[in-house]
């Protein structure tokens, strides 16, 4: 059916418009098409969102567009947690999760791996994920064409990270993306394969004692 319009006059009370009844009877026909599309006869939208106003699509060959144009067009990870996003500038799929929008591994980002740090007063950091050692300033060993994820979000207005190309030394920029995705305390480490030093650590500008080992594993 197509859309019926209520004919409304060419001036008000000008007795050329639709009847009341008539134009009731249009407006009816056009819900009544639109709830038999969309719901049920009887409410709309019931295959399409569920009681609680949630999304919940069982069937059909359904197309929902992720596409933000760059890291920094993407919304609060912390906000959208669960979200996931497709980057046209890095051609990434994305996810959102811990307060960061983590790549998902395809062809070329290869493997990523993330480790959540933790503080002991000032005198050392912790990590957790996979395969980190416990205790305090535990050693690293990184393979190269692998990616690394180092989150210090939270302790970094205290105790900011860095890799260095020793202890106390100066910072390694080789595959390091510092604040990534735009979030301060998050390290982006890239190990390239023609990279210049296999023996990194990792340290707190702030307290020298809060150092640990990186090992580039050839």
């Amino acid at each position: 059916m197509a859309k019926q319009t209520v004919g409304i006059g060419s001036s008000a009370n000008d007795g050329t418009g639709d009847t009341l009844r008539a134009g009731a009877d249009k407006i009816n026909d056009n819900f009544t098409e639109i709830y038999n599309a969309l719901g049920n006869s009887s409410s709309v939208l019931t295959d399409i969102i569920d009681a609680n106003g949630l999304l919940d699509v069982s069937s059909g060959a359904n197309k929902i567009v992720f596409y933000y144009g760059a890291l920094t067009d993407l919304p609060s990870a912390s906000t959208y947690h669960g979200a996931v996003a497709h980057v046209h500038a890095t051609g990434g799929l994305y996810f959102a999760h811990g307060g960061a929008w983590l790549r998902l591994n395809d062809e070329t980002s290869g493997p990523v791996t993330k480790y959540t740090a933790g503080v002991v007063g000032t005198s050392a950091y912790t990590f957790t994920g996979p395969g980190a050692a416990s205790g305090n300033n535990p050693a690293f060993f990184f393979y190269k064409g692998h990616t690394y994820l180092i989150d210090n979000t939270a302790n970094e207005s205290s105790h900011p990270l860095v890799i260095r190309a020793s202890d106390g030394g100066s910072a390694f920029t080789e595959g390091v993306t510092t604040s990534f995705n735009s979030t301060t305390g998050l390290t982006q480490f890239i190990v390239p394969h023609n990279i210049s030093d296999t023996s990194l650590v990792y340290q707190c500008t702030n307290h020298s004692a809060m150092v640990g080992n990186i090992t580039i594993v050839t």
